[in-house]
């Protein structure tokens, strides 16, 4: 009888294409570094613009509709 496991793979995402602009708010941030934080559907994206890569954050099982972001400082403890 032929064996009827799956196959073992692996996925691996390699780039995010697109934006999402509709009905969002605070989805695009350029940092200090150069690097452009913004969304695509749930995946977080870190887009360094020196080195033309990608740093994927895939923690959320739905879309992300809005941004947070803090400024770090000498007074923050």
């Amino acid at each position: 009888m032929a064996d009827r496991t799956a196959p073992g793979c692996q996925l691996r995402l390699e780039w995010v294409y697109g934006y999402r602009g509709h009905q969002c708010r605070n989805n695009l941030y350029y940092t200090a570094g150069k690097e452009v934080v913004y969304f695509v559907a749930g995946v977080g994206v870190v887009y360094n613009t020196r080195e033309h890569s990608q740093k994927f954050f895939l923690g959320h099982n739905d879309d992300i509709i809005r941004l947070v972001s803090k400024v770090t400082g000498a007074d923050d403890e």
